[in-house]
């Protein structure tokens, strides 16, 4: 017997071994491959919801500021004690609503409800919040500090 014969039975006997390992070896790569293909995609998902949550801020503060130079400001005037009635706040808050709707771009809306749901169940309560900080940022404007 040569050392030929003897290596021949040896890769023989150790064939099945090398088999097996190779198959785990590449099942263990494609596993790893897909973790990474998912991080790739909660990435994207990540990176797509925050453009586009920045974009619905822009519009949802653009649509206030608009609604309250044409619609407020106009509706106040008219009124005797300055404030507005339920009904006009409510026409405001629709004119809102259509602005944002029109000036978002359908990428960011897309995202937005598959995020958060159909979004007529939260467009008012994100634009009312964006009424609240817009006077919050009114009444932080106008105050003092006296000087110590």
């Amino acid at each position: 017997m040569t050392w030929t014969d003897i290596a021949l039975k040896v890769v023989d006997a150790l064939l099945p071994i090398i088999v097996v390992l190779l198959t785990l070896a590449l099942g263990a790569l494609f596993n790893w491959l897909r973790v990474q293909a998912a991080k790739v995609k909660s990435d994207l998902a990540r990176e797509s919801l925050t453009a586009a949550l920045n974009q619905a801020e822009k519009v949802g503060f653009d649509a206030i500021s608009a609604v309250n130079q044409v619609l407020v400001d106009e509706l106040k005037a008219k009124s005797a004690d300055g404030t507005l009635t339920k009904q006009e706040a409510a026409e405001a808050m629709r004119a809102a609503i259509e602005y944002f709707k029109t000036h978002i771009s359908p990428q960011a809306l897309t995202i937005l409800q598959a995020a958060y749901g159909p979004i007529e169940e939260w467009l008012e309560s994100f634009l009312e919040a964006k009424v609240a900080q817009a006077k919050w940022g009114k009444e932080a404007a106008s105050i003092t500090v006296p000087p110590s």
